[in-house]
């Protein structure tokens, strides 16, 4: 199988770094589906394990017996990474219909590829494994962890990320829960170069899209997955054959997506129902501490998930039970949570949350709530600072 096209010119090889992750998948089945010759797939480890190991793929059980868990998750058979492990041969990759539900474990092991675990993107035996596949370009998708410029020098293309935002907006490791956070009705997938930065380098290809109203966080990480998959063969091409138009990214419109704190979980009252629904519904899979903070009232409630919203109506209270449920005004509109309870212990964490206006003691604080001055297509661009 060739991704020469027309031209002759060799495959293009690369070295992929991704996550045990549904986003690392469609990139990584992108790249097989299209010929590219991918050497390898690194992991990320915990850094007090081996610097560098291989994943050995379980023996077949015997017939009749069935696997109960998830591949990925047995795979705990280890030996050291040798540089001259095997390699697929062109030809051997099948066109994946539903690489996703594959994993990324299998989907690499069935195309006949080397898994690789790394404690450590500094050690010399990372450097020395990646340098034995000599690969022409790094690609990495949902890879958690910053690769150095040594590594990034190693390939002739550098590094290219699939990045779930439209960079410079969502610069860090987690722009889909800061889209919903923010309230941006516009995301999209972007590629770019790597630089020694988290998210700045020049731009190869990106697309927009709309945000669904309600959408899962999971469900909305795997639809930017799949559309940076579509842009990720196309720009690696362009870049292998010098017709790539790299486009510097402008500074002065980025936003930060860091890792979010329990403050960031805070749902305060003084927004649209709208905001609140959309984003306490699509983070409800990842587990944070949702609370929703009930500005005229002071109390603090625990939210299990949003049910419903209407962005119009008004209630006569700020809160009216149902069950367990509850029933909250925002304005404008109401939005009806699942399996609230009350949680005073909350009360002086609130006080000092960025959510009530107020800066930590090291300086502006990273969170968005009212006080949010960025990026101006979301609902936080011009809070209302009148409680309700």
């Amino acid at each position: 199988m060739s991704n020469g096209g027309d031209t002759g010119a060799p495959p293009i090889r690369v070295v992929f770094f991704g996550m045990r992750c549904a986003a690392s998948v469609p990139p990584l089945a992108a790249l097989l589906n299209a010929g590219i010759d991918v050497r390898a797939v690194v992991l990320p480890a915990p850094s007090d394990g081996p610097p560098v190991r291989r994943l050995l793929p379980l023996a077949p059980l015997p017939s009749g017996l069935e696997r109960q868990e998830q591949p990925e998750r047995e795979m705990v058979m280890l030996r050291p990474f040798s540089a001259s492990g095997e390699h697929r041969k062109e030809g051997d990759v099948p066109i994946l219909h539903d690489p996703v539900a594959l994993g990324l474990v299998s989907l690499a092991q069935s195309a006949g590829l080397p898994v690789l675990e790394a404690a450590s993107l500094r050690h010399p035996a990372l450097f020395a494994a990646v340098t034995a596949h000599r690969p022409d370009a790094i690609v990495t998708a949902c890879f958690p962890r910053r690769l150095p410029p040594a590594l990034l020098a190693v390939p002739r293309l550098g590094g290219i990320n699939v990045h779930p935002s439209l960079l410079p907006v969502g610069r860090g490791p987690d722009p889909v829960f800061w889209t919903l956070r923010r309230g941006e009705r516009r995301t999209g997938a972007t590629i770019h170069q790597m630089d020694a930065r988290f998210d700045t380098g020049p731009i190869l290809a990106q697309q927009a899209m709309d945000v669904p109203s309600g959408v899962r966080a999971p469900d909305l990480e795997l639809q930017l997955a799949r559309l940076g998959a579509g842009l990720l063969v196309p720009a690696l091409h362009a870049l292998a054959s010098d017709q790539a138009s790299p486009l510097a990214q402008n500074d002065a419109l980025a936003t930060r997506a860091p890792i979010p704190a329990a403050a960031d979980y805070v749902v305060p009252t003084n927004l649209p129902a709208r905001w609140a629904y959309n984003f306490v519904r699509g983070v409800a899979p990842l587990g944070g501490p949702l609370i929703l903070h009930v500005l005229s009232t002071g109390e603090s409630f625990s939210v299990r998930d949003a049910t419903t919203c209407a962005d119009e109506g008004a209630l006569d209270r700020p809160v009216v039970r149902m069950g367990t449920d509850l029933l909250v005004r925002f304005r404008p509109g109401m939005v009806l949570f699942a399996s609230a309870e009350v949680d005073s212990t909350l009360s002086n964490m609130l006080l000092e949350s960025p959510l009530r206006g107020n800066a930590s003691a090291g300086g502006a604080p990273e969170s968005c709530g009212p006080q949010w001055s960025g990026d101006r297509s979301g609902i936080f661009a011009a809070p209302s600072e009148k409680e309700v």
